[in-house]
């Protein structure tokens, strides 16, 4: 073995989830070895943040002494540090739409960022991913990039990563952050066949320009005007069979892109692939919905078309001795609630530490990472049980009503959770105070009271009944609601078990009411969380340390009429 190919950890992939997680264990002072087989700048999906995500950003940026992963954390921070070419999201849209007809103005849901949060960002993939590799090399990591893995031996004493071309290298450990084509997998013949995952969807994707914001698309109605335009976020359309993403990066007056992203995501057993190019077949399909194509009218894509076949795939295993695989490696579902960085963050915040530990005590008993096991597996199967639900509801829209408001209490639980356990670490550096950000995790980290849970499995479980045909939709997604409205832990912030609204805002008094119902009439558990993870991020929001204050005014000013005109040309410049 030739010492310069001695390493303590060796990383298969340098998309963000491999990066991260290098800069982490280098900046702890592990000798790392990055591979990959494509080469940076490069295109990648995955765009689109989410409050829960930028706060486990956070999180491991302070856990592991790597500030530069907090840059990615909310738009003005990105926009200072990382790229002008991303695009600002301020809230989560969702359409819904019928086969033939205009889109029903009363047949939407908002779900916007709250102002009291940083505002969440559109990555354009080929500048974050850069910059974390340069991040990477900074705290000493060593990449190898345009090297293809064939082959991974593992024996008591390390492992192999075997390339295409030239020496074997020499690691005491291997993570794969590769994806689908895991080496791991292959190696160990991990991937479950057939999937044990039930969500079945298949994806055509590209970057565009000339999308038109939806809501110049559409006529104006004062009464159904949402809290923010459509366009400064992430805009789902969704319909029986599928859904279609449009994430602008254009989207704000400094905005240095004129590009937007654009997915369709469909289930085959309903949309089986036509005998056409993937654009053709884009341009067949959203033509059946006017509302829908208007926005495209004038797009045009700047890049080739990619579509794939099923999307969801599994693993048996994803930890073994001397060896892991990470998120995307490990399995998939589908990016309709953007899980997936989110995911890959919880793996290198439970990995991490633990990698460190048995580095130092050069031991690496398969037992010392079992929660990690146990946290990707649970962390797919809550994904697929969300996914498969919302699928199987766009038959009936009373039916998504319901599970787009579960949706938005899972969320802001999480939102809570995570901003109390960052900010308990930031005061303690104390890691026994992230127990409970562990504990919860597996479940998709939204509560430790259990009605919380069961409500959720009861909305899955009936939405399964739906599917197979055994329960009527109208009267399923009646008795759902009434639950939800009979539910003692949804916060009054979020008015999610209001039918009659539509979107979800906040607002001082609100923010009030929700901290004197969290302090004297919600349930022990759900009431701590809310009142700490409130009151925690209200002590922080104005801190130097966590936001700039200062580009947040810029930004905001650029927007303006006549001051934000020199703004406007400054930011786009950068």
């Amino acid at each position: 073995m030739h010492k310069e190919h001695a390493y303590d950890v060796a990383i298969l992939g340098s998309g963000l989830a491999g990066t991260i997680l290098g800069a982490c264990l280098a900046r702890n002072g592990v000798r790392v070895l990055l591979l990959d087989a494509g080469k940076h700048p490069r295109f990648a999906i995955g765009e689109s943040t989410i409050p829960h995500m930028s706060m486990m950003l956070k999180l491991v940026g302070e856990r592991y002494q790597v500030p530069e992963v907090k840059y990615l954390s909310n738009f003005e921070l990105a926009q200072e540090n990382v790229t002008r070419r991303g695009g600002i999201k301020r809230n989560f849209g969702y359409l819904y739409h019928r086969e033939g007809l205009r889109q029903n103005s009363r047949e939407t849901h908002q779900f916007p960022i709250p102002k009291i949060l940083a505002a969440e960002n559109h990555f354009f993939r080929e500048d974050t991913d850069s910059f974390m590799l340069s991040v990477a090399k900074k705290y000493g990591v060593t990449v190898r990039e345009q090297t293809k893995i064939v082959d991974v031996h593992v024996d008591e004493q390390g492992v192999d990563v075997i390339p295409e071309a030239g020496e074997p290298y020499r690691a005491r450990y291997v993570v794969d952050a590769s994806g689908f084509r895991s080496p791991l997998a292959q190696k160990f013949d991990l991937r479950q066949q057939p999937t044990r995952l039930r969500h079945h969807s298949r994806s055509l994707f590209t970057h565009m320009e000339g999308v038109l914001p939806y809501e110049a698309t559409v006529p104006k109605r004062r009464h159904d005007t949402p809290p923010t335009p459509w366009s400064q976020g992430t805009l789902h359309h969704v319909f029986h069979g599928g859904w279609l993403w449009v994430i602008p990066f254009d989207n704000h007056p400094g905005a240095a892109s004129r590009l937007c992203s654009v997915g369709l995501n469909l289930d085959p057993r309903l949309h089986p692939v036509p005998d056409c190019s993937p654009e053709e077949e884009f341009r067949q399909f959203i033509a059946k919905y006017p509302d829908m194509g208007n926005q495209f009218r004038n797009a045009r894509p700047v890049r080739d078309w990619v579509r794939t076949g099923r999307l969801q795939y599994s693993s048996k295993q994803t930890v073994g001795y001397r060896w892991c695989l990470t998120s995307h490696a490990a399995g998939f579902v589908d990016p309709l609630y953007s899980r997936g960085l989110l995911n890959s963050l919880e793996i290198i915040n439970a990995l991490g530490w633990r990698l460190l530990d048995a580095l130092r005590d050069d031991d690496f008993d398969v037992e010392r990472f079992a929660y990690v096991q146990q946290l990707e597996q649970g962390l797919l199967d809550f994904n697929d049980d969300l996914v498969a639900s919302s699928y199987t509801s766009w038959e009936h829209f009373d039916l998504w009503d319901v599970c787009y408001r579960m949706w938005g209490i899972a969320q802001g639980m999480s939102v809570f959770e995570s901003i109390r356990s960052y900010a308990e670490y930031r005061d303690t550096h104390d890691p026994a105070v992230l127990a409970r950000l562990e504990r919860q995790a597996p479940e998709g980290t939204v509560s430790e009271y259990r009605p919380v849970h069961d409500l959720l499995r009861r909305v899955h479980e009936s939405l399964r009944e739906v599917r197979a045909g055994r329960a009527d939709p109208a009267a399923t997604a009646a008795e759902l609601m009434a639950d939800l409205r009979g539910a003692d832990f949804v916060p009054p912030v979020f008015g999610l078990n209001d039918p009659e609204l539509r979107w979800t805002t906040t607002s001082p008094l609100k923010i009030v009411r929700t901290l004197r119902w969290a302090k004297y009439e919600a349930p022990k558990e759900v009431g701590d969380l809310t009142f700490e993870g409130l009151t925690f991020f209200l002590r922080k929001r104005l801190s130097r340390r966590e936001y700039d204050l200062m580009a947040e005014l810029k930004h905001t000013a650029a927007g303006w009429p006549v001051i934000g005109r020199p703004l406007r040309s400054l930011l786009a410049k950068g």
